[in-house]
């Protein structure tokens, strides 16, 4: 439930609780990593990827297929969770990302 505006602690967006599998997608050309999406607002998304480096710029496919696919931009990490906003299609066009075609195109391999 979203809480009151005036509370401190008040998020702008609504989370909604998850708890799916996802890849990370740390790089081009790069094994795509499972991970667990905890939940996600219009705006963000948070995740349990263990104790995994995670990269300041990064991929999110929600599907294993990569049907749906987020450019993401870390903005927190606690332990095995991180939390990251998605970054807007005006800022890939203005640049964001230097090569988001290249983190978004990019086919998974499977894991060894």
């Amino acid at each position: 439930m979203a809480k009151n505006r005036k509370d401190p602690g008040a998020r702008k967006h609504v989370r909604v609780d998850l708890q799916k599998p996802g890849f990370l997608i740390p790089a081009p050309d790069a094994p795509w990593i499972e991970c667990v999406i905890v939940d996600v607002s219009d705006e963000g998304v948070s995740l349990d990827v263990g104790a995994l480096s995670v990269p300041k710029i990064f991929g999110l496919a929600f599907t294993s297929g990569g049907e749906v696919l987020r450019v993401c931009s870390l903005t927190w990490r606690k332990g095995e969770l991180v939390g990251a906003r998605f970054v807007t299609a005006k800022e890939l066009r203005r640049g964001f990302v230097a090569n988001e075609d290249a983190v978004l195109n990019q086919e998974k391999v499977p894991a060894a």
